[in-house]
């Protein structure tokens, strides 16, 4: 639980820091493409080998992929076209980013028994949550004017990282009790899919950015790296 507190403080700094000081491109750029490629290699090499090991790499990959495809489709629905008539609407842009921040906390929460990915995830998670709360504080700035209402409603859309922490718990031994370990291995797909789908959300919009691209490479390679070396071990 102190890692999703430790998130959502993050995050909420992130909105005011929106709110007061407008959206920094530049290091929100490479601070999201460091916790991209962190996301994208915890995804690919250390959740979906730990799911196969499992229920085998079929349920593995489509599940994990069912996942990023969920996410993809709520991001395109909520967060793309985001303006009508000159003005940005607001309310599905908040829908999105309260869903993100549910899945950011579950997420923390449900691979604590997962020795690696919960030391490194928190890392990824950190980094993909401070720009997201920048450029939430900014956009609702945008959008309503007042400081004291922007930083609220967007502080507001990130505190349901709590609410996904202090969730899983019990739905997890529900669910287990239920299903036994194809509901963890459904879990850690969930997981899994979102760490790709915020990794692919970081880098996409900056493909011709040189620096931002390599950030991105060089995190993910030494993600890969280590988690070929731990299954070499193993």
């Amino acid at each position: 639980m102190a890692a999703a507190f430790l998130l959502t403080v993050l995050a909420m700094t992130g909105v005011v820091a929106g709110v007061l000081v407008g959206e920094s491109q530049k290091l929100s750029c490479y601070l999201a493409a460091a916790g991209g490629g962190l996301l994208f290699g915890i995804s690919l090499f250390w959740l979906v080998p730990e799911i196969a090991a499992a229920s085998g790499w079929f349920p593995a990959s489509s599940l994990t992929l069912a996942a990023f495809l969920a996410l993809a489709w709520v991001d395109r629905a909520f967060m793309h076209h985001r303006r009508a008539s000159g003005r940005i609407i607001l309310k599905p842009i908040l829908t999105a980013v309260a869903v993100h921040s549910f899945l950011d906390g579950w997420s923390i929460r449900a691979i604590e028994s997962l020795r690696m990915a919960s030391l490194t995830a928190p890392l990824g998670l950190a980094l993909h949550k401070i720009p997201e709360g920048v450029a939430i504080g900014w956009i609702c700035r945008q959008s309503l004017g007042s400081a004291a209402k922007a930083a609220g409603v967007g502080i507001a859309a990130e505190l349901v990282t709590l609410i996904g922490a202090l969730v899983e718990p019990n739905a997890s031994a529900s669910g287990s009790a239920a299903f036994g370990t194809w509901w963890t291995s459904a879990v850690i797909s969930v997981v899994s899919g979102s760490f790709l789908f915020f990794g692919a959300h970081a880098i996409l919009p900056n493909l011709r950015r040189a620096g931002v691209v390599l950030v991105f490479v060089a995190t993910l390679l030494a993600v890969a790296t280590i988690g070929l070396v731990k299954s070499g071990s193993t």
